[in-house]
């Protein structure tokens, strides 16, 4: 089931696990779903990985085993009216007031007990879920676009999936 398009959905599967991302993107926006592009395809590669890795945080290899937020909720790729030139979130965009309210509130309908962070801009959001649930396991990896994964020199010559598999391993960590 999919709420508020492309901001947020929430699963009957493993809905403890809440996976944070920054903000929706073209295909998020169009299809009113967190994840629906390329950048989803990537995330399934890495949720196979780290469920092997780490069962009991990631207790499912499938995407849509999972509840998602993203930091902020407005969509930003380039052809968007209203672009700014960024793809991600500012801190200070995750910790305005409005978008405080908009996380409390999905942390109050989902009661995660783990929470994922998928990139540097949605770790943002941990500032607001730490002081509002200051127990919740929490921990991060890379975000799964194409950008992110496929630049680090130590995975180049690797197949694609090879790549992604190894930036979800090397990337993840808890959040202390």
């Amino acid at each position: 089931m999919c709420r508020n398009a492309a901001d947020f959905r929430f699963v009957n599967v493993y809905p403890r696990v809440l996976l944070v991302g920054a903000c929706p993107g073209r295909e998020e926006e169009r299809d009113g779903r967190p994840f629906a592009g390329q950048s989803g395809q990537n995330l399934e590669i890495m949720l196979r990985c780290l469920q092997v890795l780490h069962p009991l945080v990631f207790p499912s290899p499938q995407l849509d085993a999972y509840s998602l937020v993203n930091a902020h909720s407005l969509p930003r790729y380039p052809e968007r009216e209203g672009y700014d030139g960024s793809t991600q979130p500012r801190r200070r965009d995750v910790l305005a007031p409005e978008n405080r309210a908009r996380l409390i509130a999905r942390l109050q309908r989902v009661q995660p007990e783990n929470i994922v962070y998928l990139g540097k801009a949605a770790q943002f959001a941990h500032e607001v879920f730490e002081a509002y649930m200051p127990d919740i396991s929490a921990y991060r990896t890379g975000h799964p676009s194409t950008q992110a994964w496929n630049t680090p020199r130590q995975y180049r010559g690797m197949p694609r999936e090879e790549k992604i598999r190894c930036w979800a391993e090397d990337q993840f960590a808890a959040v202390e």
